[in-house]
């Protein structure tokens, strides 16, 4: 397959991804608020989600520069970073507060980025069932990030991978963007 290709599907992958889980986090939270104090709030509609990953970073992470995207009706700006390997990047603001993204997948499950409370899900990737993992974060009241990781079911290293070690993969990633997203908004 030409790279150009690889880029295409690497692109409809995410595109579908990024629509099938924009529903995600619709669901009554349980009660009382699950997440720790944050270490800083993060202003979601200042934030320029393909500024999230540095040159260097993407570098580090074989993606190529960030392609703006928005989903669920125009109300969440996002940014999709295409893979030269086998996994690309979406990050979105959600302007829903992270506490709805309890419970709302079975394999949900809180967990701490960059000392930010966040939901963890790994439900298979919508239409291929390859590996997936997402985490919607607790940036701000009524806010959220979500960052998704998932397989180019072209790539070469598909069978390698597991929701484990994608969703390791994400909770890095996600610090990452967390502390560049923290470097901007700073200055």
């Amino acid at each position: 397959m030409s790279p150009a290709a690889g880029r295409r599907a690497s692109a409809a992958i995410a595109t579908i991804v990024l629509l099938a889980t924009a529903g995600c986090g619709t669901l009554t939270p349980r009660g009382g608020d699950p997440f720790p104090p944050r270490p800083f709030v993060l202003d979601v509609a200042a934030v320029d989600t393909c500024s999230a990953l540095t040159p260097t970073q993407r570098s580090e992470l074989s993606v190529e520069t960030g392609r703006p995207v928005s989903s669920q009706d125009g109300t969440s700006r996002g940014c999709t970073w295409l893979g030269t390997g086998d996994t690309g990047y979406n990050l979105q603001t959600l302007a829903t507060d992270a506490t709805t993204a309890v419970d709302a997948d079975p394999t949900s499950t809180i967990v701490s980025v960059q000392a930010f409370g966040a939901v963890q899900s790994s439900p298979p990737a919508p239409g291929t069932g390859l590996p997936f993992c997402q985490l919607v974060v607790d940036v701000a009241d009524g806010a959220s990030l979500r960052v998704q990781i998932q397989i180019d079911p072209t790539g070469g290293g598909a069978g390698a991978r597991t929701s484990e070690t994608l969703c390791a993969d994400a909770r890095e990633v996600t610090a990452q963007m967390l502390g560049t997203l923290r470097a901007r908004q700073a200055s």
